[in-house]
This record gives structure tokens, C-alpha cells and sequence, in this order.
């Protein structure tokens, strides 16, 4: 039960006209301080009916409203820092500007009320919490426990969310743009449908948080975040600031972003489906032993970045900047890398092939200085450059090759069947190369015309003929 002297004093204060009103305020403030000074508590309000009632302004620190009704009530630039709330009853309050630092609340059910540029800093045992079509507009959260609560159509946005334990929380159909979660736990934290223009999640932390249906995520921040197991779906947007964001085992589908930016992400494992990420910035990052299938990453930058064992299947690389990459068992299969530049590229054990061939476009890619040890290509290399590049063991069986320059690439018993090699440049490519039914080969090596040529062609001739004598059918 309310302490009825309490009570009534407050209701005296919210019936008061504006030339009694600054005494009852000041009467209001030294009663909680009286209180304060001889119990550490503030006033008793357990179970008090405080519906509808004008309480802007009053001192109301370390009170308990444990199951209180605040229903409509007018709390605005109220002080009720480190009050208790356990199950109170509020709909339609007005807490505009209020303090409620380090409050201890708990199974708070607030609909409908407005929290604008209040301060519930510190929300102590917040957990369950439910904001229900709430106006939150530059809240500050900071330091708030609400694991396993729910925001449902509220409006966030500007709010600061700085270092909170948002374990578990659900965050549906609500605005948070220009909001800050900097910092925050966001273990399996939820967000769908929702807006997050301009949010910050940068340095957030946790295992499978869940970024879906996105109503607008336009410069959505995700730099250095600790985010295993992360989860973005059906997401359109543009202007992505996620550059070192550590997501392994990520699962991407239906993202359409433009303008990212995941240089130095940690994304080992990672799988993409179905995006489309034009000039997608990846520089430096780690994409091992995951898997980009039915996406778009068009013009993408991927210098230095790490790629082993990386699975691309149906995807569009075309114009990508990727020099130096590491792909070492790197697997493409039909799919696009026209223009790309891997110079340097290492490709040791890849398998970049099409069904058919042609259905694997490496047409006026840059190889050169790649490593290509014990690749296996079978692909549309027209015009495709391996200057110097190293193929050692190397498979190019039914690949075109046509027009492309392989000036000093090293080919030691890399293997040729059915490849179209018409108008190649074969300058320094010596043998042995194990050739069989190449179109234009032998017009290449007498075109170039030099001792390595003519070795070359010599090896082909011996090596055709041997193969004549005991071929009976197709291979």
C-alpha cells in the first residue's frame, strides 16, 4: 500500500494552479530528500493510483512504484533516478525528458507512452521489458540490461543505445534512424522490418544477431562489430560502413547494397545468396572456405583478400579488382570473371570451369604473374592475359584461349585438349606441354618463330604422333 501522506501530497501538487505549483514542487523535493537521508528510499508509492495526474517537474528519486498505475500520467522532466518499478501499469504516460538513471525496472509494460529525450541510463534487471508503439525519440539507453525485451512500432529514433545487453531482445516495425548501439551485446538479437537509416552498430558484439526485412538501412554502420553467425535478409540499401566487422559463418540472402564497404571484414565461412554487391569493397578480407552462389559483386574490390576454398557458383565477378588474392582451392563454376584483374593472383589447385566451357568467362582477364599451379581451367579465356604467369601442372582442357597473351607464362606439363589457342601469343612458353587437338597452335608457335617455339612445336608433333597411334575414339 501507498504511504498515504506521500500520496496525497502528490495528488495536492498535480491539482495545484502555476502560483502554487513551484512550492509544491520545492515541498515535494525536501520530502524526498527527508526521505532519502532517513531510509535510502524516496517516496512509498507501492500500488499507488497515479493516473492522469500532473506530475511534471517533481522529485520523485528512489521511490517505489512497484505495481503503481501511471496510466496518462504526466511525468515530464520528472527526477525518478534509481526508483523501483516492478510491474507497474502504464499507458498513454508522458515521460518526456524525465530521468529515470539506474532504475531498477522489471516486467515493465509500457504502451504507448512517450519517452522522448528521456534518460533511462543504467535500466537496472530490465529484462522482459515490452515498449509497445512508444515515442523514444533521443532516448538515452545507455548501459541498460534488457535482455529478452521487446520494442513493437516504437520510434527510436536518434536514440543512444550505447553498451547495452540487448541478449535476446526482439526490435519489430520500429524507426531507428541516426540511433547508436555502439558497443551493445547483441547475442541472437532480432530486428525486423524495421528502419535503421543511419544506425550505428559499430563495435556491437554477439552470436546470431538477425537483420531482416529492413525498411531502409541506408549507411548502416557495422565497422569492427563482433558479429558470429550474422544474418541479413531481404535488405536493399546503400552506403554500408562495415570495414573490419568479424562475421564468420554470416548468412547473407537477398541483399541488394550498394557502396559497401567490408574491407578487412572476417568473413571465413560466410555464405551469399542471391545478393547483388556492385563495387562492394572487400579489400583485405577473409572469405575462406565460404560460398557466394546466384549474387552479383560486379567491379568489386577484393586486393589481398583471402578467398581459399571459397565456392563461387553462378555468380558475376565481371571487372573485379582482385590482384594479389589468395585463392588457393578456389572453386568457380559458372560464373563471370570478364575483365577481372587477379595479377599476382594466387590460384594454386583452383577449378574455374563452365558446363559448357564458354559458360565461365575469364574474357579479357588479367593473370599475369598469377600462380596457377595445378589450376584446372575449363573456361572462355579470350583475350585473357597469363603473361609470366606460373601454370605448372596446369589443366586447360577445352578452354578458348584465343588471342590471349601467355607470353613467358611457365607451363611445365600443363595439360591442352581441345583447346582453342587461335591468334594466342606464345613467346618463352616452352615445353614440355602436353597438347592435344588444339585449334591454332601450330599457327601460334610458327608465328612466334623462336627457339622455345620451335622446341615446343617439335615436343607437339612427337607428341601427336605417339597419341595417333593409339587413339580409337574421342576423349
Amino acid at each position: 500500500m501507498p504511504d498515504t501522506p506521500s500520496l496525497e501530497l502528490l495528488r495536492r501538487l498535480a491539482a495545484a494552479d502555476d502560483d502554487l505549483r513551484p512550492a509544491l514542487l520545492k515541498h515535494v523535493s525536501e520530502t524526498t530528500q527527508r526521505l532519502i537521508d532517513r531510509t535510502g528510499r524516496g517516496m512509498d508509492l507501492t500500488e499507488a493510483d497515479l493516473s492522469g495526474l500532473d506530475l511534471r517537474g517533481a522529485d520523485l528519486r528512489r521511490a517505489t512504484l512497484n505495481r503503481a498505475l501511471l496510466h496518462s500520467t504526466r511525468l515530464q522532466e520528472a527526477d525518478l533516478s534509481e526508483v523501483t518499478m516492478v510491474c507497474p501499469g502504464m499507458e498513454r504516460t508522458n515521460l518526456t525528458g524525465a530521468s529515470l538513471r539506474s532504475a531498477y525496472v522489471h516486467a515493465l509494460a509500457a504502451q504507448t507512452c512517450v519517452f522522448d529525450g528521456a534518460d533511462l541510463t543504467g535500466l537496472r534487471d530490465a529484462t522482459g521489458t515490452l515498449f509497445h508503439g512508444c515515442s523514444m525519440r533521443g532516448t538515452h539507453l545507455d548501459d541498460g540490461h534488457l535482455s529478452g525485451s521487446s520494442f513493437y512500432q516504437c520510434d527510436l529514433a536518434d536514440a543512444s543505445m550505447r553498451n547495452m545487453n540487448l541478449q535476446g531482445a526482439l526490435i519489430s516495425e520500429c524507426l531507428l534512424d541516426s540511433a547508436t548501439l555502439d558497443g551493445s551485446c547483441v547475442d541472437q538479437l532480432s530486428i525486423t522490418k524495421s528502419s535503421l537509416r543511419e544506425t550505428s552498430l559499430r563495435s556491437v558484439a554477439g552470436h546470431g544477431l538477425a537483420l531482416q526485412r529492413l525498411t531502409a538501412a541506408d549507411g548502416l554502420v557495422l565497422a569492427d562489430a563482433g558479429l558470429p553467425q550474422l544474418r541479413l535478409t531481404g535488405i536493399q540499401a546503400h552506403g554500408w560502413s562495415a570495414a573490419g566487422l568479424k562475421a564468420p559463418d554470416g548468412d547473407f540472402t537477398d541483399l541488394a547494397v550498394t557502396a559497401a564497404d567490408l574491407s578487412g571484414a572476417q568473413l571465413t565461412g560466410a555464405r551469399w545468396v542471391r545478393c547483388t554487391l556492385p563495387q562492394v569493397r572487400l579489400g583485405g578480407a577473409s572469405l575462406n572456405n565460404g560460398s557466394i552462389v546466384e549474387s552479383s559483386l560486379r567491379g568489386a574490390v577484393l586486393t589481398a583478400a583471402r578467398g581459399e576454398n571459397l565456392h563461387i557458383v553462378e555468380s558475376d565477378l565481371s571487372d573485379a579488382e582482385m590482384s594479389t588474392f589468395l585463392g588457393r582451392c578456389l572453386t568457380v563454376r559458372d560464373s563471370s570473371l570478364a575483365g577481372a584483374n587477379l595479377r599476382h593472383a594466387n590460384l594454386y589447385r583452383a577449378m574455374i570451369t563452365g558446363d559448357p566451357p564458354r559458360g565461365m568467362s575469364l574474357r579479357r582477364a588479367v593473370l599475369d604473374g598469377a600462380t596457377l599451379v595445378q589450376a584446372y581451367f575449363a573456361a572462355d579465356l579470350r583475350e585473357a592475359g597469363l603473361v609470366g604467369a606460373n601454370c605448372a601442372y596446369s589443366r586447360f582442357s577445352q578452354s578458348d584461349l584465343s588471342g590471349a597473351r601467355l607470353d613467358g607464362a611457365g607451363m611445365y606439363q600443363s595439360t591442352w585438349v581441345k583447346t582453342v589457342v587461335t591468334g594466342a601469343s606464345l613467346t618463352g612458353v616452352k615445353a614440355p606441354v602436353f597438347t592435344d587437338r588444339c585449334p591454332g597452335l601450330a599457327e601460334a608457335l610458327e608465328r612466334d618463330g623462336g627457339p622455345a617455339a620451335r622446341e615446343f612445336a617439335a615436343f607437339t608433333e612427337s607428341l601427336g604422333a605417339a597419341l595417333a597411334k593409339g587413339r580409337k575414339g574421342s576423349t
